[in-house]
């Protein structure tokens, strides 16, 4: 995408989207944006590296692909700084070259703990969201919006993102929420996986 000359550009619901630069966006869109994991194979190796550091020989054949493709595959995330090399095993094992993911991945019994603390904190935001939806509907009336034949629920999901951000960058100044870092490949990231929580319906 591109902006035209003379203009600054929209801020689209994700900076993934979108020529702009400036970080509005969720501080993982730049994964996206600079296309880190557009390869599937890719998000295999991750997938496989979620549990323990593994060798290129080790992904090779949990993957059945030659060697050279699945260390192509490493090193462009090692660029990238999704995965780095295992500090810990390769004491162990001072032979072999083990990686990692470079980045928290949250296994279902660690989300199961925080879990409850979620739903209690986002049932409090929906309450606060209730709470103001007579202000809402005020400050909706008084924008060009109904003349332009929208309605409060076209925009609600842009209100909800604009205080998500706005809490976020304060909680980022008040140091509870890690600030995006900048990478090697000039990307600025923070980023995170979670194997899902089983449904006990299922």
């Amino acid at each position: 995408m591109s902006i035209p000359d003379g203009m600054d550009g929209l801020r689209f619901a994700c900076e993934c989207v979108s020529a702009r630069r400036g970080g509005y966006s969720e501080p993982w869109a730049a994964i996206a944006k600079h296309k880190l994991l557009q390869d599937g194979t890719k998000e295999e190796i991750l997938n496989l590296l979620a549990r323990e550091p593994k060798t290129i020989s080790q992904l090779a054949e949990a993957l059945s692909l030659s060697p050279p493709s699945v260390y192509a595959h490493v090193n462009d995330m090692m660029k990238s700084e999704l995965l780095r090399e295992s500090i810990e095993w390769e004491k162990k094992h001072p032979s072999e070259r083990y990686y990692e993911l470079n980045f928290p991945a949250f296994r279902a019994e660690d989300c199961a703990e925080f879990k409850a603390l979620c739903q209690e904190m986002a049932e409090q935001v929906v309450a606060l969201f209730e709470k103001k939806r007579q202000q809402i509907e005020s400050a909706f009336a008084r924008t060009s919006f109904p003349s332009r034949g929208w309605e409060l629920t076209d925009v609600t999901q842009c209100l909800y993102a604009n205080m998500q951000r706005t809490a976020r960058t304060l909680l980022e100044q008040r140091g509870l929420l890690r600030q995006r870092e900048k990478h090697a490949n000039g990307a600025e990231w923070v980023f995170w996986a979670e194997e899902p929580i089983a449904d006990a319906n299922e």
